[in-house]
C-alpha cells in the first residue's frame, strides 16, 4: 500500500508508518505466514521489492516443516 493515509480501514501499529508490504508465505494453496514491512516513507515499496520478498517468501515456506 503506496499511502495508508489514503484508506480509512488501514490499522497501523505505528504512527510513522506510512506505506507498507505484505507478502504471503504459501505452503501448496494455503497461506501459513506473510512478511509484512512498514516504513515511515509513502511510496517506500516497488515491483522490485515485492519480486525479492515473494522469493523470499519461497525460500521461507520450503523451512517449514511437513505436517
Amino acid at each position: 500500500m503506496p499511502d495508508v493515509d489514503a484508506d480509512p480501514r488501514y490499522l497501523a501499529c505505528f504512527a510513522s508508518t506510512r506505506s507498507e508490504i505484505v507478502v504471503p508465505i504459501f505452503d501448496g494453496g494455503d497461506v501459513v505466514g506473510e512478511i509484512d514491512i512498514d516504513a515511515s516513507d509513502r511510496d517506500a515499496f516497488d515491483t522490485a521489492d515485492a519480486r525479492f520478498l515473494e522469493e523470499v517468501a519461497a525460500l521461507l515456506a520450503r523451512l517449514r516443516p511437513a505436517a
